[in-house]
């Protein structure tokens, strides 16, 4: 039944703006109004869209495992057979097929998600409740957030972001990516307030979750101080706890733990399969991707993420290891622990900021060392983070983060949007180019081919 929603609900971008570039169906699809007619049709569309996250393109598989291949988390393998090989090599062109395949992914949601989001809007319609309403919003600011943080220019707010997709615009130009970032944290509150009484699972979006997405975007965007004071209410409302290090590598086995904030739901009949992410890591499956010397060496033999390590002949990350089967895994996306390294990245800011008094850093440095400590002592009982020099602690705050959320996709998203301005620099590299430095064309992804043919008001990013 899921798939046949998938199918019914899933909408083709096309390649020319005698429609629209982002919306044109099959003939043999069912219309739009049609569908969206009926509370039922709207409610399964919204499953639709959830649905669609777990493509391999998208949370499935791609655009997770894109952020560690392409920064310096992940290498090929030596049984690789082209897998990843153009974004670990940097030679990513406007015709990948996976850049194109994503986008598409995630238009198709936010395709579904307006017309959903419109139905809501119709004053004539009594039969949908706000609840719906709120996750479409959410929904569709995901799926912004991930297109902006991948096609988006890294060194200004200013510069072309991505199209926004409407119906009064059959070609849209590419907006700024400050607006693009305006536009996700006006839908977000207004989801949030949406959600207040929707069921708090990590399946589905509801307030907390909503809160989690607005605390990593307002970091990303660079809203440091809206960040930490939601990041803290997040923290302080209890809803969640941090894994311990007695169930911290079980957990990976198991549908969610209580660092759940929002996955990717993924169950026997619905998960990837052999595209999976699972199967692209494991040694038992196509193992693909390996991990790297550069981040194998960051942990300590007292660290119980060590336990990830499967090595045979290449060692292996198996943070994956299906929980019915191989490739069968729900995928984090928002997690406690990121809301945790977002606080101390907020502390840290208003310790180095200028103006900054002697009392107010004492302060926040308090409050980062605890934060830190409360991360990094649960996994290894090691870690010390109490008098480092700042510049120190400010690149063990980057490591560990770097550690914690190896092969979840954040890494490249981690470098890219940092103040710190952190080059992509790979010690142990078996491509031609070994760094990337921070600025770089290469922070942001070409638009792809067929999109700049479909609409003729679309440019493409700098250097490709």
């Amino acid at each position: 039944m899921k798939k046949l929603l998938i199918i019914v609900f899933s909408f083709i971008c096309c390649a020319s703006c005698t429609d629209n570039f982002l919306d044109k169906e099959p003939t043999n699809y069912a219309s739009e109004e049609s569908l969206m007619s009926t509370a039922q049709g709207v409610t399964s569309a919204l499953i639709g869209c959830y649905n669609d996250f777990q493509s391999y393109t998208y949370y499935g598989r791609n655009f997770v495992l894109i952020g560690d291949v392409y920064a310096d988390n992940a290498k090929l393998s030596s049984q690789n057979t082209g897998n990843f090989s153009a974004f670990y090599n940097y030679a990513v062109t406007a015709d990948d097929a996976d850049l194109k395949s994503f986008w598409s992914t995630a238009y198709r949601i936010i395709k579904n998600a307006n017309n959903i989001i419109k139905a809501c809007n119709d004053p004539n319609r009594n039969d949908l409740d706000e609840i719906i309403y709120g996750e479409a919003l959410a929904i569709r600011s995901l799926a912004y957030f991930d297109l902006v943080r991948i096609f988006g220019n890294k060194s200004s707010f200013d510069n072309a972001g991505i199209p926004v997709a409407n119906d009064t615009v059959p070609c849209p130009q590419r907006t700024s990516v400050k607006n693009i970032y305006s536009m996700i944290i006006k839908d977000l509150k207004e989801a949030e307030s949406l959600l207040e009484n929707a069921e708090v699972t990590p399946f589905r979006f509801n307030k907390y979750s909503v809160e989690a997405l607005l605390v990593v975007v307002y970091k990303s965007g660079g809203y440091y101080t809206n960040a930490r004071n939601l990041g803290e209410q997040l923290v302080a409302s209890g809803q969640y706890s941090l894994l311990t290090a007695d169930n911290y590598i079980e957990s990976w086995s198991q549908e969610s733990s209580s660092e759940s904030i929002f996955s990717v739901a993924m169950s026997s009949t619905d998960n990837a399969g052999t595209n999976s992410i699972g199967h692209m890591l494991s040694p038992d499956g196509y193992g693909g991707l390996i991990p790297t010397d550069d981040l194998l060496k960051l942990y300590s033999d007292s660290d119980i993420r060590t336990r990830f390590f499967n090595t045979r002949s290449e060692t292996f990350f198996n943070k994956y290891p299906g929980r019915d089967g191989l490739g069968v895994d729900n995928v984090p996306v928002l997690r406690l622990s990121e809301i945790y390294f977002i606080l101390a990245d907020c502390y840290m800011y208003e310790i180095v900021k200028p103006g900054a008094t002697a009392e107010s850093q004492k302060e926040n440095y308090d409050k980062l060392i605890a934060v830190m400590d409360a991360l990094t002592k649960r996994v290894d009982p090691t870690a010390v983070f109490d008098n480092l020099s700042m510049d120190d602690l400010l690149l063990k705050i980057h490591e560990e983060y770097r550690k914690e959320f190896a092969f979840e996709g954040k890494r490249f998203f981690q470098i890219k949007r940092s103040i710190y301005s952190f080059a992509i620099s790979r010690e142990d590299c078996n491509s031609n180019i070994c760094t990337v430095e921070n600025p770089s064309y290469m922070f942001a992804f070409p638009i792809p081919t067929a999109e700049l043919n479909a609409n003729p008001n679309l440019t493409q990013n700098q250097g490709y």
